[in-house]
């Protein structure tokens, strides 16, 4: 890959942050793990698309799991910009969404389905209804071991999202990332509340670029995209 895309190369599965997310969500003991998570935020610029890019990317290139990562961000996808793969899925003349994906090289078993491939086999309005989002999540849990989910912010509501709230519904659980020192506390709170009003299971929230107060790398401002060298916190939903 070239220099562009290169935050998809170890970057991503060396992540001890992302590592430490992974751990908590999918490999405590006694419970069962999700098969299908969402991962969405309060507001955009937060950091849920390079969250969900590391997930997987570390799923399956490290943990060696079969994994399907889903651009729902109908809005402004992005999630082939970080792999470096077309949008446009290639040609198929099956009518099954799941045929459309685009494997990524190096990256052990992961697939990707992007936001445009959607558009060509049925109508966003039909794709966007809770059952057919349901339908293509159980569907891909025939195929894969892991399925990720690139939603889009929770707020601002806007005609051409894909509400994240109802993608929820569909989801074994929801990881909600918020941006530390930047995004309000009361709109994390909000969208949490939202998400879980609307029957979603929030597994936890991501403090991404959380400083340790005690550390001297503490002090300065924390910026809007990207994790940068502050690192990310998983904290209970009821926080």
């Amino acid at each position: 890959m070239d220099r562009k895309h290169s935050n998809t190369s170890s970057t991503l599965r060396n992540s001890a942050e992302t590592r430490r997310i992974y751990s908590v969500v999918f490999e405590q003991k006694g419970a069962s793990p999700p098969r299908s998570v969402l991962i969405t935020s309060g507001w955009w610029g937060e950091g849920k698309t390079t969250l969900a890019c590391n997930l997987a990317a570390l799923a399956a290139g490290e943990k060696g799991k079969k994994v399907l990562l889903i651009d729902y961000n109908w809005f402004s996808p992005e999630v082939h910009t970080q792999f470096g793969i077309p949008a446009e899925p290639p040609p198929s003349s099956s009518r099954d969404v799941l045929d459309k994906v685009i494997t990524v090289p190096g990256m052990g078993d992961l697939s990707i389905l992007t936001a445009a491939a959607f558009t060509g086999s049925e109508s966003w309005n039909d794709a966007s209804s809770i059952p057919s989002q349901a339908a293509l999540i159980n569907e891909a849990k025939n195929r894969y071991d892991l399925i990720f989910i690139d939603a889009s912010a929770v707020y601002p509501t806007n005609r051409n999202m894909n509400d994240p709230m109802l993608l929820g519904k569909a989801a074994d659980g929801v990881i909600l990332v918020a941006l530390t020192h930047v995004t309000p506390k009361s709109k994390t709170k909000r969208a949490c509340c939202a998400l879980q009003s609307s029957g979603a299971l929030v597994l936890g929230i991501v403090a991404n670029q959380w400083r340790n107060p005690l550390s001297p790398l503490s002090h300065g401002p924390a910026r809007r995209h990207g994790t940068g060298k502050a690192g990310t916190r998983l904290l209970p939903s009821n926080r």
